[in-house]
């Protein structure tokens, strides 16, 4: 079986980006901010992040597996700013 890869889709409507770490069904999202939102699965385990007007830049503290987070959003290829 190969493993799971994180990967980001960008809505340019939107302004946003969701990076996808995990592949199950989410049981409940916890709010970090107005920008920043977390999902999880109904056994606690982190499925994605979804990151809302991502032309100012991404903030990434408080993210669970940024290092992950960060590689998927570069893959995009969009050349937004990050911030740890």
């Amino acid at each position: 079986m190969t493993p799971f890869r994180p990967y980001a889709k960008h809505d340019p409507e939107a302004d946003a980006i969701y990076v996808v770490l995990a592949d199950a069904e989410v049981a409940r999202s916890h709010t970090l901010d107005d920008l920043r939102v977390i999902d999880y699965s109904s056994d606690g385990l982190v499925l994605g992040v979804e990151f809302l007007g991502v032309g100012g830049g991404i903030d990434l503290t408080d993210i669970p597996f940024s290092d992950k987070v960060e590689k998927a959003i570069g893959e995009l290829g969009l050349g937004i700013r990050i911030f740890a």
